[in-house]
């Protein structure tokens, strides 16, 4: 049987612990995403939080008319959507960092890591047949 080199566990596992801390910090930057988006004409603003809640509707009276209520609900619309495509924008940049973190971890795995590591990690016994 070929020797390959062993996988160094209790890096992986420490890895691993440091991964259960970012997860815990990224899930609360999650929590506290606000972002804001404007209408294209700048006349109505919209903050919206994590969890797709308008949170602050800000509208310029010069819009408010009486007589064309299409145009303030399309620029409401189109402020709140701005400020979800921010908010979305944000979200993936923080689940990028935790991803990382796994592909660090499966790395090690692999035995990436280390440059002297390049054999993949295999079982010990090989995998047994299902019985007919």
């Amino acid at each position: 049987m070929p020797e390959y080199e062993h996988v160094d566990f209790s890096e992986l596992a420490h890895r691993a612990r440091r991964m259960q801390g970012t997860v815990a910090d990224a899930q609360l930057d999650l929590r506290n995403i606000e972002a804001t988006g404007h209408s294209s004409d700048g006349m109505v603003s919209a903050t919206v939080s994590a969890e797709s809640r308008i949170v602050d509707l800000r509208i310029d009276p010069s819009v408010i008319d009486p007589d064309n209520p299409e145009r303030l609900a399309r620029l409401v619309v189109e402020a709140v959507d701005r400020a979800h495509d921010i908010v979305t924008e944000q979200r993936a940049e923080v689940m990028s960092g935790i991803t990382g973190g796994l592909q660090d971890i499966l790395s090690g795995l692999n035995g990436e890591q280390n440059e002297k590591k390049r054999t993949p990690v295999v079982p010990r016994f090989p995998a047994r047949r299902p019985r007919r």
